[in-house]
């Protein structure tokens, strides 16, 4: 009976939450979609929450959370062929963390850290058959 208790509290917050609200707010000439976003109502004001890109051929091109009006958590990218383009991850706006990045033809073209959008630590860079090509430290 207690968790019956704490468990409906929880229910009516999660129910009482707003709902997402989509936007297109970009498209390209034929009038399919390039910029989607997506709005939570807080406090009377619309708030983003997330961001997609899409390619002209509908295909996702980028995707990403946002937290307090900045991008927070894992962005991606990808190349039209739906191939993983690039990886990384924002905390408070500004890129954090492992960074990848890839060839069309999904082989690694370069991986490094950043630490508050600045490239730190050892770099690593390859050629499109995944041969390392150079290194270098930021």
């Amino acid at each position: 009976m207690k968790k019956l208790i704490y468990l409906i509290p929880l229910l009516f917050l999660m129910a009482c939450e707003a709902p997402i609200i989509e936007k297109i707010e970009e498209t390209y000439p034929g009038k399919e979609k390039k910029k989607v976003c997506y709005y939570q109502e807080k406090n009377g004001k619309e708030i983003i929450v997330e961001e997609k890109y899409f390619h002209q051929n509908g295909e996702l091109k980028m995707s990403g959370k946002f937290e307090n009006g900045e991008r927070e958590g894992e962005w991606n990218a990808y190349f039209e062929n739906k191939q993983l383009q690039s990886a990384g991850t924002f905390k408070e706006g500004l890129r954090t963390g492992e960074a990848k990045i890839y060839f069309p033809n999904g082989q690694l073209r370069y991986e490094g850290f950043y630490e508050k959008n600045e490239q730190v630590g050892h770099w690593k860079f390859y050629d499109e058959d995944g041969k390392l090509v150079q290194e270098k430290d930021y």
